[in-house]
């Protein structure tokens, strides 16, 4: 197997990416005479998020955004997890369970907006209920596979040296599981970002979603395009900041 590529290269290779796949399209097509109110030319773009950065109005957005999602992943999160380990420690508890998580987890976060709108209005609590619920079930299956997957006889040793739940817990359980966590946080974080997104975009007065939205019906296309690209920024350092500590784990 060939040698992977330095991180120097790997990240040249991403930018001419970037750059052949979408910026010269681009271009090209504004140069053929595309309105750009459909797609505004690229100086246009820098110049709005220019003025947007200057003016505050991004930064606070993405920061509303950036409050909520972090909210609503942690507390999905401290719920899921050891909800998780509990069902894949003990029997009855799963097979209790199963049928309730095995149901709504089909049901997705996008379904819950209109009742999050009903129950909790536009106020905080509603984002950070479709958030929770975004990431809960992505957390919590993994944890249920990886506890079940432990090897029951390193259980079962370490219970023999007179170890109690605690320490079984501590020193055989979580180093087993950890890995396959920390990519489920990785999954997790991601669908919540792309939720909690989604709800600004109809019920928020503030956060990047609403941003997008109120340019979209004052036809403001390259607010909407700036959005797009800081939304995907975030996105893509959470994603590295994952993958790096999922690698450090993995080591």
């Amino acid at each position: 197997m060939s040698e992977p590529f330095p991180r120097w290269q790997q990240l040249l290779l991403g930018l001419a990416g970037i750059f052949l796949l979408m910026l010269v399209p681009w271009t090209i097509a504004v140069t053929m005479g595309v309105r750009p109110i459909i797609l505004p030319p690229l100086p246009t773009i820098l110049q709005t998020a220019a003025s947007l950065l200057t003016g505050g109005g991004l930064i606070s957005a993405a920061l509303v955004s950036l409050l909520r999602v972090n909210v609503g992943f942690a507390l999905a999160l401290v719920t899921a997890v050891p909800l998780g380990i509990l069902l894949g420690r003990y029997r009855l508890m799963f097979l209790a369970a199963e049928p309730s998580v095995e149901s709504f987890r089909f049901v997705i976060p996008f379904a819950w907006i209109p009742l999050a709108i009903l129950w909790f209005g536009t106020a905080e609590t509603g984002k950070i209920f479709i958030i929770w619920y975004a990431g809960f079930f992505v957390l919590l299956l993994p944890t249920i596979s990886a506890v079940l997957s432990v090897d029951r006889d390193l259980v079962k040793a370490a219970r023999t040296l007179g170890a109690g739940e605690f320490t079984i817990f501590r020193k055989v359980v979580l180093p087993a599981i950890l890995p396959e966590l920390v990519t489920a946080m990785r999954v997790a974080f991601a669908i919540c970002w792309i939720s909690i997104l989604a709800a600004e975009l109809v019920a928020s007065r503030a956060g990047l979603g609403y941003l997008i939205a109120d340019a979209r019906e004052l036809l403001q296309t390259d607010v909407v395009i700036v959005g797009m690209i800081v939304i995907g920024c975030i996105g893509a350092f959470y994603n590295w900041l994952f993958g790096w500590f999922e690698r450090r784990v993995g080591h």
